[in-house]
């Protein structure tokens, strides 16, 4: 029995007529792969990637300045496709199209869009397969949100009766019927609403890049390789800067229980990896997924009695960090004690009218400040049920003379997160690399 495979491929993928035929190449390498979501020509060593080129023609548009020639280098660009494709495909009456969008006043989004709308129509002619718009199965509600009862019944009546079909990504249908593109760098998220409409058995993203490492690999430069985590496991990842795919499509896919598959067009076999809704018995792979972490943190320590009685307090506090736009990272707690980690180069230019903003708002006993801390995520699915983990950690730092100066971990149980200084940052990942990870 076959598998139906729901494939997105990136602006990378799109670039130039070799990247176009590795792509077609591996699409049509298996019949499983029936519906494609195709990005924009990507940045190449000579222009910007198309979508930017569209921002740009429209930002000169509407600022009276030149627009044409714009026009003129997103034509050049998608010419020396076709070219190089050896097919043939109208670009002058695309991109006299845009000019006449641009003219009747059409909306940003609608612009921007048209990268992904020609490109996908010249993928489609170059393979043989036909193009359906997104605009007629992905829909937004009011607020913006992916309409995801809408979207999977929309794209679901589109597909079911097509064999194969090759599908622009970024954007969709809003609300009031106008298109609206995604969030830049958010183009998962169509392939994932496709991959749920027609209850794929696969979704795979082709990528630039595959590789997690299982430790910062500027401190451990032979660290292995992951190559199968969880979706709570990438949620986490994100969280501390490891950005493999964005948190909504994890959600949309994990839910589904839809696996994904990413892997680069320019990649050898082997070098794929995968992440699932729960980790195959199959798997065998540490606990632990990856130990990495960032520098130069601020700690503000405010002690007030009875911080557990004051239902405001939280707020008013808060509303300090607001008011100074510094985003708060981490916030640990206890009876009558909070600190608040900080990392924004804004606190060290506001450090004294956040610290008087707070002694005159909360009134606390007293509020210190602790400079040139390190964070370090220990992350993992379900590492809180490895006996011992707690022990090994801090029984490592102390017999590596490293001060523990926060240990936290989450009701989810995906990550331990350890406050060391800033000079046992490196020391003190390689210690946990060796006692947790490494056997």
């Amino acid at each position: 029995m076959s598998n139906l495979i729901v494939s997105r491929f990136g602006g990378d993928a799109a670039a130039n007529p070799d990247n176009v035929k590795k792509a077609a190449e591996i699409i049509l390498s298996n019949p499983d792969r029936r519906f494609v979501i195709i990005s924009a020509p990507g940045a190449n060593d000579e222009s910007l990637g198309i979508t930017d080129m569209l921002y740009l023609c429209y930002s000169n548009y509407v600022e009276h300045r030149d627009f044409e020639g714009v026009l003129m280098g997103i034509s050049y660009r998608f010419k020396e496709i076709v070219s190089g494709l050896g097919i043939e495909f109208d670009v002058d009456a695309e991109i006299d199209a845009v000019r006449k969008s641009l003219v009747s006043g059409v909306n940003l989004d609608y612009i921007a869009s048209r990268g992904e709308f020609i490109m996908s129509r010249i993928f489609a002619k170059f393979i043989g397969w036909e193009f359906v718009d997104t605009a007629d199965m992905i829909f937004f509600d009011k607020d913006g949100k992916p309409d995801k009862e809408k979207t999977f019944n929309a794209a679901s009546n589109k597909l079911k009766f097509l064999d194969n079909a090759i599908i622009p990504s970024f954007y969709g249908t809003d609300a009031n019927g106008k298109i609206k593109t995604c969030v830049r760098g958010d183009c998962d998220t169509s392939g994932a609403l496709i991959a749920c409409a027609v209850k794929a058995d696969l979704f795979e993203k082709w990528s630039e890049s595959t590789k997690i490492f299982s430790a910062d690999p500027n401190v451990i430069p032979n660290a292995e390789i992951v190559r199968h985590i969880t979706y709570g496991e990438a949620i986490e990842l994100n969280y501390i800067g490891i950005n493999i795919v964005k948190d909504e499509v994890s959600m949309l896919l994990n839910e589904a229980k839809i696996p994904m598959k990413i892997e680069s067009i320019f990649g050898s076999d082997g070098d794929e990896m995968f992440i699932t809704h729960e980790l195959p018995e199959n798997v065998s792979r540490s606990p632990v997924v990856c130990i990495t972490g960032h520098n130069n943190f601020n700690f503000i320590n405010i002690h007030k009695i009875g911080l557990n009685k004051n239902y405001s307090f939280e707020d008013k506090l808060f509303a300090i960090f607001a008011k100074h736009s510094i985003a708060a990272r981490h916030y640990f707690t206890g009876i009558h004690r909070l600190s608040i980690c900080l990392k924004n180069p804004r606190f060290d230019l506001k450090k004294n009218e956040i610290l008087n903003d707070i002694k005159q708002t909360v009134n606390p006993l007293s509020v210190t400040v602790t400079k040139d801390l390190s964070l370090i995520a220990v992350v993992g699915d379900g590492i809180m049920k490895v006996k011992g983990i707690l022990d090994k950690i801090v029984v490592a730092l102390s017999n590596a003379d490293i001060e523990l100066r926060v240990i936290d971990y989450g009701a989810d149980e995906f990550n331990i997160i350890l406050g060391v200084y800033d000079k046992d940052y490196a020391k003190a990942v390689k210690v946990l690399y060796e006692n947790i990870i490494v056997k």
